[in-house]
């Protein structure tokens, strides 16, 4: 008897805390279930592994849980990103020194953190793919170039804008020349030779626009103006007038104009 008063008195203590506490729905804890409470834009949404955790990259302040906001939650920067994405991974290990950068651009400008950021594909660039068009959102100006009569076959989807350029990288990280970059295709004209011409042997876009030109072959200018720009024409080899056809192309007589190993006047 005496142990059931005791009971009694003690239930009767913590009776008014114990109603309180079963009042009460139990909180929920802060993480993706919580998040997906307001922004249900991402409820069922796939993403992979790594980016499956909002609080991964997402720091909401007190504010944010109590009445959201947008600028009351920290959104990831390109140090948040690079904290996972730069271990072995070379491609971005040399971010700072990339134009894009110095652009003050950030990872989010390119990536899609939730979703792919070109989810449909522009008409007319159909066979092109996703990072090509995404590059040339912003560069219209490369855009164009490549609808012109000579160009990469980038629309087209045989090459992509990542085969030749590094958007996470600089040209002061690369030990290869820009050279090097057109002659890992263009093998045929792949120097040294014994006999350079040397805006081939320096720069390919002195002569070549990589991305298109009304021009054959991508040149700058159409011959012979691209050619006069550097030489003059001599009677004593050309006549006196040159002949027409010498004034039509040049590479109709000096067609190693890559270089040659046997001739100094390029001829072949």
């Amino acid at each position: 008897m005496r142990i059931s008063l005791d009971l009694l008195a003690t239930l009767a203590i913590l009776m008014p805390g114990l109603s309180t506490a079963w009042a009460q729905t139990p909180p929920v804890p802060i993480g993706n279930d919580l998040c997906k409470t307001c922004h249900v834009a991402y409820e069922g949404h796939k993403v992979n592994r790594y980016h499956s955790d909002c609080l991964a990259c997402h720091t909401p302040q007190d504010k944010h849980l109590a009445e959201g906001g947008r600028g009351t939650v920290s959104l990831p920067a390109a140090s948040n990103c690079l904290s996972c994405h730069q271990n072995n991974d070379h491609k971005r290990m040399n971010w700072e020194f990339s134009p894009h950068a110095k652009a003050k651009l950030d990872c989010r400008n390119c990536h899609g953190v939730h979703s792919p950021k070109i989810k449909e594909l522009n008409v007319g660039m159909w066979k092109s793919d996703r990072n090509s068009q995404l590059c040339m959102s912003c560069h219209k100006d490369v855009a164009a170039r490549l609808t012109m009569p000579s160009h990469h076959p980038v629309k087209e989807g045989g090459l992509s804008c990542v085969s030749c350029h590094d958007p996470h990288s600089g040209k002061q990280t690369t030990l290869a020349g820009k050279n090097e970059q057109c002659t890992k295709c263009h093998q045929n004209v792949r120097g040294p030779k014994v006999f350079e011409h040397a805006p081939a042997a320096e720069d390919c876009t002195i002569c070549h626009n990589p991305h298109g030109s009304p021009n054959r072959r991508l040149l700058q200018l159409a011959q012979p103006m691209l050619c006069l720009q550097c030489h003059s024409i001599t009677r004593n080899n050309h006549g006196n007038p040159p002949r027409g056809s010498q004034l039509r192309g040049c590479t109709n007589c000096h067609s190693a104009v890559h270089g040659s190993h046997s001739d100094p006047l390029l001829k072949y």
